[in-house]
């Protein structure tokens, strides 16, 4: 098998799914745009190809349930998600870390500067505290 193009979608799916648990393609589809926000958006079947190629090599599960297929992950998956996230997540949280001072710093020497802190980040950040106070971090 060729090199993926995909690895950050792969990591992302399988984060959903060890977060949320059981989800058909379509769910996991519109939790990868919600999440993201970005400017790049995976085609639905850019999501299905690589849900596919997952369940081939058993990282995920997939089980019909009246019209749809339900997708979990694998102890197999768990494993590819701790082995390929751990690295990224390190690099974006000091990434993270550095551009949020800067964006803070800005915000207190300017505090009338327009939609420096939009309130879509302010959310982002809320949500980011949620998670790191609830696992003691």
């Amino acid at each position: 098998m060729g090199k993926r193009r995909t690895p950050f979608l792969r990591v992302l799916i399988l984060a959903i799914l060890i977060k949320e648990g059981s989800l058909h393609g379509y769910s996991l589809y519109k939790r990868i745009l919600y999440h993201t926000r970005m400017k790049w958006k995976p085609s639905i079947g850019t999501i299905y190809r690589t849900l596919n190629e997952m369940v081939k090599e058993e990282l995920i599960m997939k089980r019909a349930e009246n019209r749809r297929r339900n997708y979990t992950i694998t102890s197999k998956g768990i494993d590819y998600f701790i082995k390929n996230s751990k690295a990224p997540l390190t690099k974006m949280a000091g990434v993270l870390a550095t551009a949020l001072e800067a964006y803070l710093k800005i915000s207190s020497i300017n505090p009338d500067m327009p939609g420096l802190l939009s309130k879509d980040l302010k959310e982002r950040l809320k949500n980011l505290k949620k998670v790191l106070q609830k696992y003691d971090l």
